[in-house]
């Protein structure tokens, strides 16, 4: 269990970089389009720019598909900037209580 503690703390850490690639993406096309940063939902942008994602989302993961149409109706830009705050403290808290773990 330790193990799998740690590994996710780093896994939780290092996508940090994603969640901030996948953020500036977002205030990319908020500040290039005729988008605000609440208008713009999860949903619009990956039908605009990731089609191909939410359609094997919808096609393979159909039984999630309700809690995938709630929380992709909220806006990305704020959707992302919760997910990326969340993930890196949760991950910098649970690795130091990971390792001492015994």
């Amino acid at each position: 269990m330790r193990a799998f503690l740690i590994g996710f703390a780093y896994f939780l850490i290092y996508t940090t970089p994603i969640g901030a690639g996948f953020l500036i993406w977002v205030f990319w096309i908020i500040f290039s389009t005729d988008h605000s940063i609440l208008s713009l939902s999860t949903d619009i942008f990956l039908q605009e720019n990731l089609s191909i994602l939410r359609d094997l989302f919808f096609t393979y993961l159909w039984f999630f598909k309700p809690i995938y149409v709630f929380f992709w109706s909220f806006p990305a830009a704020i959707l992302g900037t919760i997910k990326i705050i969340v993930n890196t403290w949760l991950g910098f808290w649970l690795l130091p209580v990971a390792k001492n773990m015994k």
